[in-house]
């Protein structure tokens, strides 16, 4: 009963982790979602602008704090290791609803394009790059990224498979392709505010802050087989 507790809890929390996404694919896209990027009344943009980028940063912490290896095993004395990734996403989901709820627009145009070919190109950029940062999370198990596979190996009392490095796909092309979807997606849209510029901005700087931090623990973990990825492949800028 309890394993298949664990399944159900695992199981509901990648639906939201999934549903999550989704609608911040339509929230920085202002189409389809109740309350969008754009959505509310724009007061004062310097107080709108240090409470989005405060939002922002919120949830790029959450994510760099849970990632540490430190706080994974104290986080697990509490939570059970079957579903201690399962709960990071329902922590996630939690934050995006936050952040959604809390949003403040900024609605002064940076462009607008109304040429029919440029929106299509545009929109077609936008979402290919939702689709790399899906995609990237296959590279390492996506159903593992979720927390599903945690718990199917809990229900099924099978040990989890080895660790092993591998930098092929996206990660042959940019060493961090979710980290630069996050920073590219708010651009790509024919109508920019300066709420989604804010939007790329926050990340970008978040990004650029945590990214050492997160590198210095993969190198720790994986030694000289990181410090070359890292030396051969660039962090954010294809070398095509």
């Amino acid at each position: 009963m309890k394993k298949t507790l664990i399944l159900l809890y695992a199981a509901i929390g990648y639906l939201i982790g999934m549903a999550s996404v989704a609608y911040m694919a339509g929230f920085i896209a202002n189409i389809g979602v109740p309350k969008a990027i754009g959505d509310g009344a724009a007061g004062s943009p310097w107080t709108a602008a240090l409470t989005d980028a405060g939002l922002l940063w919120l949830f790029g912490l959450h994510h760099s704090i849970t990632a540490r290896a430190s706080f994974k095993r104290w986080w697990t004395k509490f939570v059970p290791a079957a579903v201690e990734r399962a709960t990071y996403v329902y922590m996630t989901a939690g934050l995006i609803a936050l952040l959604v709820l809390l949003w403040q627009p900024i609605p002064t145009t940076i462009w607008d394009v109304r040429w029919l070919p440029g929106q299509i190109a545009i929109w077609a950029l936008y979402l290919g790059c939702w689709g790399m940062m899906v995609a990237a999370t296959f590279h390492f198990g996506h159903f593992r990224f979720l927390g599903i596979a945690q718990a199917w190996e809990r229900f099924r009392n099978a040990p989890p498979p080895g660790g092993r490095f591998s930098a092929r796909y996206l990660y042959a092309i940019v060493r961090h392709p979710i980290s630069l979807g996050w920073i590219a997606a708010p651009l790509l849209v024919p109508h920019l505010t300066a709420g989604h510029l804010l939007f790329s901005l926050a990340a970008l700087v978040y990004v650029l802050i945590a990214t050492p931090f997160e590198e210095a623990d993969l190198i720790e973990e994986l030694g000289d087989a990181y410090r070359d990825y890292r030396r051969r492949v660039p962090a954010f800028l294809p070398r095509f």
